[in-house]
């Protein structure tokens, strides 16, 4: 990220997601009226006035509570700060300045960063009024906005632009590479992989399920390959999902799924593949994505040699549809577990499993080749007859990829029966190792064409 960053930072619930959603022009952030939405650093890009530059998001800190969650938070946003060239400051105009506020600012001077004030949730003349009380913080100018409104953004703006250095650079928030998204139930091990991944504490782990809300980008290089690691928001069953915030991070998650390439499944180890690992595995194949199997805190379940069999095969069976995935044997284990800096165990082949399953996903196959298969698999197996008539199959060729799209012409439309057609798809998965991907199959009446295609079954 060499563009300029923008972090903001202030205590809970004062509107600093509100704030960084208007700066990206859209709604990124969640937000809800509570304190302690926001926990892990969220990027975005802000443009004005033909200039671009990345925003930070963190939580809300609070210096004087040391343990916990509000201490993994206050980590982060320190991180952000020493990252950052320039800070926003975020206070409540309504409520007025707290010993918080106070505390954060004696951060912030020790910093030594250019730091913008922002008194928020000011919707009004006499409210802008209030916000003049803030100058007291002795940080600099006081800017009195609504967030929510977009009162007076388009100064804040201005007073942004000045503050930052000047930069030709092009504000990139996720590069290109393989995207690959880490989805499973709440407290399944999802940040500890990452942040093993990255050796940083770059989200938030802790033992209370839900941690993470925010779906979150991660730019990473392996092997000097392009990744980006994205983290999600642990996805219960829909009946246990009852908060609208709780609500809109698997929304998050699901879309987050949606701009990825390969799901990497996370699964317990100690508890096994649920109902709902099923389900978020189904989701991702029938959306096209390519499944690796993660089962995680494996140290927990490996001395028990029956206990371990035991998971291997009820995952084998519960998850059947995937087409034989790679399935991942994972920990991470001793002293900074948690923070990055733990033992991680066969974290480098999940990688390369998942790099395997993103190449089969966009796998080009040769007509030649196709073909030459698809007349092996006719000879040692014919297709069964259709309506009392014999069925030739003529040739065969790849229309799509990401997933593929294998279309097969015959003598006679629709003419293969499902277990016909598995038997050529599974061969044509072992041939060419597409391992954990959806295949797709379409038979057609030779020269018909799409119409054929387009034909209920």
């Amino acid at each position: 990220m060499s563009a300029p960053l923008v972090a903001i930072v202030g205590r809970p619930n004062v509107g600093k997601s509100t704030l960084f959603n208007r700066l990206v022009g859209r709604q990124q952030a969640i937000v809800e009226d509570t304190p302690g939405v926001t926990r892990d650093r969220l990027y975005g890009v802000a443009t004005w006035e033909g200039r671009s530059f990345l925003v930070v998001d963190t939580g809300g800190i609070d210096p004087s509570l040391d343990t916990g969650l509000p201490k993994h938070i206050m980590t982060q946003a320190e991180m952000a700060i020493r990252e950052a060239d320039s800070i926003l400051l975020v206070v409540d105009a309504v409520e007025g300045l707290t010993a918080i506020d106070l505390e954060i600012a004696v951060l912030l001077r020790r910093s030594a960063k250019p730091v913008t004030v922002v008194a928020n949730k000011a919707d009004s003349p006499a409210r802008e009024l209030l916000a003049s009380l803030v100058h007291e913080l002795g940080l600099g100018p006081v800017h009195a906005v609504s967030a929510a409104h977009g009162r007076n953004t388009g100064a804040l703006c201005d007073a942004i632009l000045a503050a930052l250095p000047a930069s030709d650079d092009e504000a990139e928030l996720i590069p290109e590479g393989t995207r690959i998204a880490f989805l499973g139930r709440p407290n399944a091990g999802k940040s500890t992989l990452v942040n093993a991944l990255l050796r940083e504490p770059r989200v938030i782990v802790d033992a209370q399920p839900g941690t993470t809300r925010d779906a979150v980008y991660l730019p990473f290089r392996w092997a000097d390959e392009p990744l980006v690691l994205i983290d999600t928001a642990g996805l219960r069953r829909r009946r246990q999902t009852a908060r609208a915030m709780e609500q809109l991070a698997a929304i998050k998650a699901v879309r987050a799924m949606e701009r990825t390439q390969v799901v990497v499944l996370v699964i317990d180890a100690s508890v096994g593949a649920t109902d709902q690992d099923q389900r978020i595995a189904r989701m991702a194949f029938e959306r096209g994505k390519g499944v690796v199997i993660a089962m995680h805190k494996w140290d927990l379940v490996k001395n028990d040699k029956r206990r371990a069999q035991e998971r291997m095969s009820q995952v084998d069976d519960a998850l059947g549809f995937l087409h034989r995935p790679y399935v991942l044997k994972t920990s991470v284990v001793g002293a900074g577990r948690d923070v990055g800096t733990g033992t991680a165990i066969q974290l480098d082949k999940l990688v390369e499993a998942s790099l395997l399953t993103a190449r089969a996903l966009g796998r080009r196959i040769a007509t030649a080749d196709l073909n030459e298969e698809l007349q092996r698999a006719v000879l040692e197996h014919s297709p069964p007859v259709f309506r009392g008539k014999p069925v030739k199959l003529y040739y065969a060729t790849q229309a799509e990829n990401t997933p593929p799209l294998l279309v097969v012409s015959a003598s006679h439309g629709r003419c293969l029966d499902a277990s016909y057609e598995r038997y050529l798809l599974h061969r044509i998965r072992d041939r060419w190792n597409m391992r954990g991907i959806p295949v797709r199959l379409v038979v057609r009446g030779r020269g018909r064409g799409n119409r054929e295609r387009a034909k209920p079954p």
